[in-house]
């Protein structure tokens, strides 16, 4: 019998150096940067600012992100989301919530 997978979900303010050489657009640019980062999932991402540089565009974004419900209490998943995100190539954290569950 396989095991379900529960995901917690966290809204991230984050901002993404995205290479000028990137394939796609910012926002395809900014998906791929945050899904680099082991075990996150990009649910829905928005644009908020951008900073263009000479070899990258600086992004400032808010994402939707899913993460595997470890073995951790509720409140600490936007602490490791976080610390997750900051060890990102290119990406700095900048507000992680958890986001509740409806109901």
């Amino acid at each position: 019998m396989a095991a379900a997978i529960h995901t917690q979900t966290v809204e991230a303010t984050v901002t993404v150096r995205v290479s000028q050489a990137a394939a796609g657009d910012l926002v395809a640019g900014v998906r791929t940067q945050l899904e680099r980062v082991d075990g996150v999932d990009v649910e829905d991402l928005s644009i908020a600012g951008l900073q263009p540089g000479l070899n990258d565009t600086i992004v400032e974004a808010v994402a939707t992100l899913s993460v595997p419900d470890a073995d951790r209490p509720a409140e600490r998943v936007a602490d490791c989301v976080a610390d997750r995100l900051a060890d990102g190539f290119g990406v700095e954290p900048e507000c992680v919530e958890r986001v509740e569950p409806p109901g």
